[in-house]
């Protein structure tokens, strides 16, 4: 066998190896508490022996601990993991290019509004290059009325992602002429790590040049919410 032929086979191995620590980890996702060896053969389909020598590793790295009944459960390792991922995500500097990308594709408005209180606050904005346009300024604070935005708060804030997933681009909220004749706004909600609801983002313009019944830009706003969730720490 040539060497070059080793050293790919030795690296087919790794890729291997690294895949099966992964799917070991991602084994305890999803429903709390600890894992029995029958749990994580069943999750990750490999064998008791290979998942023990595994173990043992991540356990010495302090990825997993393993209970004196047998049960195994994350370690604080994956805790300190966690709380670097939540550290390195910046709302505005995450979400900043989201509201710039999505206002260039759709010639509309694009926002990113917070909870503020009884109130919502615009924390990001992103304006079309045309002269007709929704006019208004990151940091200014609005109410919670029968707006777009505000009515996907009311729908979404005590609910999961999976929740807007399954909804599919149903769950986008319109409204139109809500405290200003002239104006039409369509919004979807914003989820972080723990699937915690972040806020809202939406679309607006003017009745005539923005048609909040327009299934293409609908499924692109459906799009972007999804993916900006997933980069705050999300799992859809």
């Amino acid at each position: 066998m040539k060497s070059s032929d080793k050293d790919d086979e030795q690296i087919d191995r790794s890729v291997a190896a690294v895949d099966r620590t992964l799917s070991l980890l991602e084994a305890f996702l999803g429903e709390p508490g600890g894992r029995s060896l029958s749990d994580l053969e069943q999750q990750t389909g490999l064998f008791k022996s290979v998942i023990l020598r595994y173990m043992l590793s991540l356990e010495a790295r302090g990825f997993v601990h393993k209970e004196q009944n047998g049960m195994y459960r994350l370690g604080y390792k994956a805790a300190q993991l966690g709380r670097a991922f939540e550290s390195s995500v910046g709302l505005v500097t995450t979400l900043q290019p989201v509201v710039e990308r999505l206002s260039e594709k759709t010639g509309a408005s694009a926002s990113v509004y917070v909870r503020d209180g009884d109130a919502r606050l615009c924390l990001l904005r992103a304006e079309p290059e045309r002269d007709v346009r929704v006019a208004i300024r990151a940091g200014t604070r609005r109410p919670m009325d029968k707006s777009a935005s505000s009515l996907a708060f009311k729908r979404f804030e005590r609910k999961t992602v999976q929740a807007f997933a399954s909804a599919g681009v149903a769950g986008i909220v319109s409204s139109a002429g809500v405290g200003d004749p002239l104006l039409a706004s369509m919004a979807a909600p914003l989820f972080g790590v723990s699937d915690a609801f972040v806020g809202v983002l939406t679309l607006s313009g003017v009745i005539g040049h923005f048609d909040v019944d327009d299934e293409r830009i609908r499924s692109q706003l459906f799009d972007e919410a999804l993916a900006a969730s997933a980069l705050l720490g999300a799992a859809p």
